[in-house]
């Protein structure tokens, strides 16, 4: 006599099944679900700028991150941040993946604009292990003291630059 042999997936369901019978409960792994609201399919990925530290500052264009107000910025901060702006190649780095190999803790959008992009509707407090802040545009940075007063006042509750300076 032949007995059928099970799929995997019948095998793991007549696990589960005598594992539900006796009041054991199981941990499973979750699909991975896009965080917050984020744009899979029509989300630019990122060309990453120089820089090593925690902090990734996303601008509009590469010229914005290459500007004088820019490397101002880099020295208020308190780490040496990279500098990244959208790019549509799809080879570019996705903003999820760029987070998770490069360790980075604070994600920096400059202007609501360059956010939409990545996130639909109002920007997650997260992504994964890292902080989001939104930032003043770089145009608006440039011709605005509001925006310039904002600016700090952001990177100081975030704690990305010392206060005290």
């Amino acid at each position: 006599m032949v007995i059928p042999s099970l799929t995997m997936q019948q095998s793991n369901r007549r696990k589960q099944a005598y594992l539900d019978a006796m009041d054991i409960d199981v941990w499973h792994l979750r699909e991975s679900e896009p965080a917050g609201g984020i744009l899979q399919e029509m989300t630019p990925g990122l060309k990453l700028g120089p820089g090593n530290g925690g902090i990734l500052l996303i601008c509009a264009t590469d010229a914005e991150s290459a500007s004088r107000l820019a490397n101002d910025i880099n020295r208020a901060l308190v780490s040496n941040p990279v500098w990244a702006w959208p790019d549509t190649d799809p080879a570019a780095m996705k903003l999820s993946n760029a987070v998770a190999e490069h360790l980075f803790t604070t994600v920096a959008f400059f202007g609501a604009a360059v956010a939409e992009q990545f996130f639909e509707g109002e920007l997650p407090a997260m992504l994964n292990s890292s902080r989001l802040v939104l930032l003043p545009a770089i145009q608006d940075l440039q011709i605005r003291a509001e925006a310039r007063q904002a600016l700090w006042l952001s990177l100081c509750r975030s704690k990305l630059v010392d206060g005290a300076n």
